[in-house]
């Protein structure tokens, strides 16, 4: 039997895939303990991350926006604008502007 990488390397990536990659609202107050009308304000003033679509009308926060306002809370800043577009070999890019 052939071992690639170091043990704990692997546990790490066992550890991500138990991540999930979105939490819901109960998730999101428990983690940041704000209140659900603080976390709605902050929502529309621009310094919380807006739920995302995760079909019907589930919503979710992506764990990348949740760790990336984490970082830095004060100073956490909404994009101004995203723009997917279709590159000449048909892939899909999108276009961030802060």
């Amino acid at each position: 039997m052939l071992h690639t990488g170091h043990p704990s390397a692997q546990s790490n990536r066992e550890t991500d895939s138990t991540i999930p990659m979105f939490y819901r609202m109960r998730d999101v107050l428990r983690m940041t303990a704000l209140s659900r009308s603080t976390l709605y304000r902050r929502i529309a003033d621009g310094s919380f991350p807006a739920p995302v679509s995760l079909g019907g009308a589930a919503k979710g926060w992506r764990r990348t926006d949740l760790e990336e306002w984490a970082q830095n809370p004060t100073g956490f800043k909404l994009m101004e604008s995203c723009a997917t577009i279709t590159s000449s070999q048909g892939a899909k890019v999108r276009k961030v502007r802060y």
